[in-house]
């Protein structure tokens, strides 16, 4: 599955250090270890700091990266500690190897006393801890008390972050996690993604239409019919909208159907496109909105769904 939209949320969420900040606090509620490294750094004190990353001339980017400062340090001890947040939402056996990669580039080579703690926030299916993997697991048990030249936590959003409490938390960051609880399991999370719409959907609460997109393509074919046409009727943001590095539905689903390497599975992604396209065309969306929205051409969706 392509990521990208999924990385899209996650940073357009977490990237204001205040919104960072309350997810780790809503997480070390029940992580005991997160919680330690909550007690002995400022968090008033988080600044974002870059990014990107360019080692032998292979480009690359942290998803979000911070600094801030340890309890109770004066300007004079400068105490400061290197923060990085990666998100996954499937498995990725190369992760630790990222964070390596991130260490070095954006702050042991600049800052070679600043000590790094990397959290991976995971709200995948399927259950996975990288944490538990020895890094020389191959070699005799002598050479497995070797560690990581940084700390590494983990939040899994499906199990970690439990009371999401609409009045009190960031609606940014209550929207952008109930997101993530709700894409894996629908069934379960429905209750709270009502409450979230329910949220959503009250005019007197000030969401940028940025972000609004960021979870609409996000859901995708997961959205109920219900969700996606209140989205649609605030904003009509897949009409409006693009970044960058836009992933549509169509992009998705034809991936699925060539991941799948056989034409039922082009056959499968194309009717829950074409069925999207329909829903879009009831909403009264014109042939060029669908289109922007799909990525299906003005032509396909004639040729399918009228």
């Amino acid at each position: 599955m392509n990521t990208k939209k999924h990385d899209g949320v996650f940073k357009t969420a977490f990237r204001n250090p205040k919104h960072a900040a309350s997810l780790l606090k809503l997480a070390a509620q029940k992580n005991k270890s997160l919680a330690r490294f909550l007690q002995v750094v400022d968090l008033k004190t988080m600044r974002a700091e870059r990014t990107e990353t360019n080692r032998q001339g292979l480009e690359g980017s942290a998803d979000l990266a911070f600094t801030l400062k340890i309890k109770n340090s004066n300007d004079t001890a400068k105490l400061v500690v290197g923060l990085v947040l990666e998100h996954k939402s499937y498995p990725d056996n190369e992760v630790i190897s990222q964070l390596e990669h991130y260490f070095y580039e954006l702050f042991r080579l600049s800052r070679p006393d600043c000590p790094m703690v990397a959290v991976i926030v995971y709200n995948g299916e399927i259950k996975w801890n990288p944490l538990k993997a020895k890094l020389y697991a191959k070699y005799p048990e002598y050479f497995h008390d070797i560690g990581y030249p940084f700390k590494i936590e983990m939040i899994d959003v499906g199990n970690e972050v439990g009371n999401i409490d609409f009045g009190k938390l960031n609606p940014y960051v209550a929207l952008a996690l109930v997101a993530m609880k709700y894409v894996f399991n629908v069934e379960k999370y429905k209750p709270l993604m009502d409450k979230a719409m329910k949220y959503f959907l009250d005019p007197q609460n000030k969401i940028d239409d940025n972000f609004i997109r960021e979870i609409f393509l996000y859901l995708g074919e997961e959205t109920s019919s219900e969700y996606r046409e209140a989205i649609m009727d605030r904003l009509e943001i897949v009409a409006k909208y693009k970044r960058k590095d836009f992933v549509s539905i169509a992009d998705e689903l034809r991936s699925e159907g060539r991941s799948e390497g056989e034409e039922i599975g082009l056959a499968k992604g194309l009717a829950k496109l074409v069925q999207s396209a329909k829903n879009f065309l009831a909403m009264g969306l014109s042939l060029e909105q669908v289109s922007q929205g799909t990525g299906l051409s003005v032509e396909e969706i004639q040729k399918h769904c009228l």
